[in-house]
Parts: structure tokens; C-alpha cells; sequence
């Protein structure tokens, strides 16, 4: 089975998305790299939108480049087993078998990330987060418009929704390492919970272990195509 991680910029799903693909043994696929393959462009895909934030908005005019990617996305999905992807649209567009987790992060957390992820740029926080909230209106607009859902509320498709907002009050290498540290094992046991197919009971015991980091547990994950029952965590 694959897992499809989404949230918006600088919430954390390629750090997360990342590291459970190594602890799981899985492959790891990458929207933006896919993007930048799309769009011809030679960029770290971690760097692409700090370096040529502008080039890549005037490239992906229209729509074209974004139906192509959610074509190649869907392919892949397709036709692997054992793959995270880190993605804003998969696990909307993807059918079952697959696991969906949405990282939440506020946007004042999401701003201190991208402060502190910075390489070669050198924005201030305040421009982190404009930077931060001028691209995911981009996406969202573009996805309400092409697919039909809303990206900043619409969160009944997913499996589980993880909250990192409270683990990254500084905007500093030690305080953001610490923050990753402290959501990656209920990441991991929380996905392998649900690639388990376990009792709604073990899902819930992890909620109670972890209140502040998992605020809603969604649908059930089976073999087959599940239907739309859900059941929602607060």
C-alpha cells in the first residue's frame, strides 16, 4: 500500500514524508521534484521555490503543467506498492488502497520552518510568510478551480490529521530538530497503525497517547475501495 502525504508550505510533509519512506523501507516521490521535471527546470526541489519562486509561477501558467502533474502523480500511484508521496492533490485524486495524512501547522509555525529551512535566501520571517501564504493560495485556487476541493478546509478525505503548530515556537535549527523528533514516531506509528488495517481501537489508543499531535483520525483504511463512512476525532 501507498501513503500520500499533503499540507501546505513549510507544514512539514517532506521532512515527514521523508523520513517515514526510510524507517518504513519505502520509495519516496516527490510533487515538486515532479513539477520541476515537468516544467524543465534544474533546481534543488528543496531550493525551487525560495530560488525562482517568480520563474515558477510564470511557468506553470494555465493549467497545463498542473493537469500534467496530477496525470503522472496518478500514474505512479498506480502502478507502485511501497511509496510515500509527498504531494498537495494525491490523496484527494488517488482511490483506495491508499493511507492519507494531512499535516496542520498554523501559519505563524509554517513562517518559523521556512525561516529556519532557508539555504541560499535570506528572507525575514514576515516573508517567509507572505512567501508562504502567496503560494498556497495559488495552489488553492488552482485546485478548487481544476479538481473541486478546498485545500485549506477540506479535510474529510484523509485518514489521519497530524498537528506540529505547538512544536516549533522558535524559529531556530534546534528547536525546529526537536519538533521533527518529536512528531516523527507518532508518524511512524501511526501510519504503520493504519497500513496494518488495525481495530479503530489502536487508532484511538494513539489519539489518547498523543492529544496534541493527532487531532483527527477519518476513514477507515482497507484492501479495497472503501465507502464514505467516517469518523471524526476533536
Amino acid at each position: 500500500m501507498n501513503v500520500a502525504f499533503a499540507g501546505l508550505t513549510a507544514a512539514g510533509k517532506t521532512t515527514h514524508a521523508r523520513l517515514l519512506a526510510r524507517e518504513l523501507g519505502y520509495d519516496y516521490v516527490s510533487a515538486t521534484e515532479v513539477m520541476l521535471e515537468i516544467l524543465g527546470l534544474d533546481v534543488a526541489a528543496g531550493d525551487a521555490w525560495f530560488q525562482r519562486y517568480d520563474e515558477i509561477q510564470a511557468a506553470r501558467e494555465g493549467d497545463a503543467a498542473d493537469d500534467e502533474l496530477d496525470r503522472r502523480l496518478l500514474e505512479l500511484a498506480a502502478s507502485r506498492r511501497r511509496t510515500v508521496f509527498d504531494t498537495w492533490a494525491l490523496a484527494w485524486l488517488a482511490p483506495d488502497p491508499i493511507v492519507r495524512i494531512w499535516i496542520e501547522s498554523d501559519p505563524a509555525s509554517r513562517a518559523r520552518k521556512c525561516l529556519v529551512s532557508q539555504t541560499r535566501t535570506r528572507l525575514s520571517l514576515p516573508g517567509c510568510e507572505a512567501l508562504c501564504q502567496e503560494k498556497d493560495e495559488h495552489t488553492r485556487d488552482s485546485l478548487r478551480r481544476r479538481r473541486g476541493f478546498d485545500l485549506f478546509t477540506d479535510r474529510d478525505r484523509y485518514d489521519l490529521v497530524l498537528c506540529n503548530s505547538h512544536l516549533i515556537p522558535t524559529a531556530d535549527h534546534a528547536c525546529a530538530q526537536r519538533g521533527i523528533a518529536t512528531l516523527a514516531p507518532v508518524v511512524h506509528q501511526a501510519v504503520t497503525a493504519l497500513l496494518e488495517r488495525p481495530h479503530l481501537g489502536e487508532l484511538d489508543r494513539l489519539a489518547d497517547v498523543y492529544p496534541a499531535e493527532i487531532i483527527r483520525i477519518g476513514r477507515r483504511v482497507s484492501s479495497e475501495p472503501s465507502d464514505d463512512a467516517s469518523r471524526a476525532r476533536s
